[in-house]
């Protein structure tokens, strides 16, 4: 009779069992579209044994199986490949929002458009092209202040757009951080309930995913570490500080910068040490605002620098409409202002003047040649003469003459005499009906009536006229734009598009390294999936196989229960 008795419970353990693996294949297919989901799988073992051969056993066959039951629902889950794919996925992150960042930076510089600072270059550079061809034209010298306003409006509109972007960063920081924060407590609870559960000896298998799950989000934040305790804690850390520990969760704080700089910190609540990640979205972000944004910012203020301390030297070289000297064409700026350069880009107010501005424009020409440059120090002279320069005693010194129109020398006196000179110094000259001697005695006072500076030999055609409308002062500062060795060995356009370039090779590379990273993970998360992935093929699988299962120790039940309605009969 007891034997009868235990061949229901046999029986009915296989259906217990039978019926727990196929909750747990029917759990797997609900989640095969789950990414953060690991396939679980049912561990069967035979259960213990009945009686032992002892006094009260007379030996016979010895121990009598009692049937089967599951020794643990099992997580499948390789950690080497897991371990692995964290790691890369702190570079995917970092790469896919460096490569964000640049594509912005690309976006903001606008080039090659019809609207950015290179286009407005040119049509500034055109506009003093035209105005060499006709510098008594007052509408060629309204489109040089036209397209100079334009010009200074690109430069602060790229220079405005990348402070947003970098202000936008600094905002998603402070985000990141809650982000983060939130994380960490919830890593924490599900600790404490992970401890919990393991502590009654089951598995927490749904719960560990929900983690892993959790520190994979952390760790695309920022280079996180973790291990697992003896009692199921993940302890995580970064930078050598933690972040959680068991069911406690240590925050992240956002310390502020300097006001408008955008260079706001993160410190650790508990240490206040500041955290400086090396990987991740986080460091990608604060890589972006702090150096990469200041790098081309700064390279547009040195150019947009260049170009105003160049083009005023260049227009105070020439004459206005009124053949009055030139003076500042841009607002000089300030190195000791606060703001920047390209915050300070302005034209001058004589220029900006709407009565009288237009004739500021210095077109005309000072008679300046490549070895010989005059200036009549303002003063209303004339005549035409021929300057004569020659090697001195030594390589700084030249020797001088001037003859008038007729070949007659003029200076020196006694003609076949030369007078010596120093290379590069200004030669103060005085005009006496015609005929010119030098000012052994000038002061700021009496400069005397022009000045000639040498700085090489050769001879020259020159005239004391003002060259009011020639021009060719507006060409001289056309020429600033696409003069070589103006700023780092190249031009202001070649600078420029150095500075575009360096912003897409840099963009290309991120591109190419996020590419990289998204064939490793790929090639991981192939590898995880198909050995923690839930095949529908497998599961169908298993439950005929555990359907049948059922059905069979349902049929032993069944017969167990018709011997033992043969021996009640008999009884």
């Amino acid at each position: 009779m007891n034997n009868i008795f235990s061949g229901l419970h046999v029986g009915l353990r296989a259906l217990e069992t039978q019926r727990k693996s196929l909750d747990v294949t029917g759990h797997n297919i609900a989640n095969a579209n789950n990414e953060d989901y690991n396939k679980q799988r049912a561990i069967h073992k035979a259960s213990y044994p009945y009686t032992a051969p002892g006094l009260s056993n007379h030996g016979g066959a010895g121990q009598f199986g009692t049937g089967v039951e599951i020794e643990q629902v099992e997580r499948v889950k390789d950690q080497f490949i897991n371990s692995q794919i964290f790691k890369e996925n702190q570079s995917s992150a970092y790469w896919d929002e460096m490569e964000r960042g640049l594509e912005k930076v690309e976006y903001i510089m606008n080039e090659p458009s019809d609207s950015g600072i290179d286009t407005a270059t040119n049509q500034f550079w055109n506009s003093l092209q035209d105005l060499s061809n006709n510098p008594s034209d007052n509408a060629a010298r309204n489109m040089v202040r036209e397209n100079a306003y334009n010009l200074i409006d690109s430069f602060q509109s790229v220079e405005n757009q990348l402070k947003g972007y970098k202000e936008s960063i600094n905002d998603n920081l402070a985000n990141a951080v809650t982000d983060i924060n939130q994380l960490s407590t919830k890593i924490a609870d599900l600790n404490k309930q992970i401890v919990s559960v393991k502590g009654s000896g089951q598995n927490p298998n749904d719960l560990l995913d929900q983690r892993d799950a959790l520190f994979k989000e952390m760790n695309q934040m920022l280079n996180v570490q973790a291990r697992e305790d003896a009692q199921g804690n993940l302890i995580v850390s970064t930078n050598g500080m933690q972040l959680v520990n068991g069911s406690d969760a240590y925050n992240l704080e956002i310390e502020p910068g300097e006001p408008g700089k955008f260079n706001d910190q993160i410190i650790h609540s508990r240490t206040g040490t500041e955290i400086k990640p090396t990987n991740g979205k986080v460091a990608a972000w604060q890589e972006m605002r702090d150096e990469k944004l200041d790098f081309y910012s700064g390279r547009l203020n040195k150019m947009a620098a260049t170009m105003v301390e160049e083009f005023n030297t260049q227009h105070k070289k020439g004459y206005d409409a009124s053949g009055v000297d030139g003076e500042n064409f841009f607002q000089p700026v300030s190195e000791n202002s606060t703001e920047s350069v390209i915050s300070q880009l302005d034209l001058t107010a004589a220029i900006k003047d709407l009565d009288t501005g237009l004739d500021k424009i210095a077109a005309g020409n000072k008679n300046i040649d490549s070895f010989v440059e005059i200036d009549t120090l303002g003063n209303d002279l004339s005549g035409n003469y021929q300057v004569e320069v020659t090697e001195g005693a030594t390589a700084d010194e030249f020797e001088l003459k001037i003859s008038d129109s007729d070949g007659n020398q003029v200076y020196p006196a006694t003609a076949g005499d030369s007078v010596t000179v120093n290379a590069g110094d200004p030669v103060n000259l005085n005009v006496d009906n015609g005929n010119i001697s030098i000012d052994t005695d000038p002061d700021t006072d009496d400069p005397g009536d022009f000045t000639l500076t040498f700085t090489d030999t050769g001879k020259k055609n020159i005239s004391l006229n003002k060259s009011i409308g020639n021009g060719e002062n507006a060409n001289a500062l056309g020429n600033i734009f696409n003069s070589d060795s103006v700023i780092e060995g190249t031009s202001l356009e070649g600078y420029f598009r150095t500075i575009v370039t360096s912003v897409g090779a840099e963009s290309s590379r991120a591109q190419k390294m996020k590419n990289n990273q998204d064939a490793v993970l790929k090639q991981l998360d192939t590898l995880d999936r198909s050995v923690s992935g839930v095949s529908l093929d497998e599961e169908m699988a298993k439950l005929i196989k555990y359907q049948q299962s059922y059905n069979a120790a349902a049929k032993y039940i069944t017969k167990t229960e018709e011997l033992l309605d043969s021996l009640m009969t008999i009884v």
